[in-house]
């Protein structure tokens, strides 16, 4: 093989190379925002249940506010 046949080689090789790292980092990217849905999940789910107006009293008789 020539010069220009093992330069080709070569590149395809660290295309492959790059490639399999791309795939690795966007796998865990992945990974971690699962593991975000799964926590925000878990932290909203107290907060949507049935949220009653209060009955009495100068505030909170029409209008439920969530912070």
């Amino acid at each position: 093989m020539d010069g220009i046949s093992n330069q080709i080689m070569a590149i395809a090789g660290q295309l492959q190379s790059a490639r399999l790292a791309q795939n690795v980092q966007v796998y865990v990217l992945r990974q971690a925002m699962d593991m975000q849905q799964s926590t925000v999940q878990t932290l909203l789910q107290p907060a949507t249940g049935p949220l009653p107006l209060a009955t009495s009293g100068g505030l909170g008789t029409r209008l439920n506010v969530l912070a």
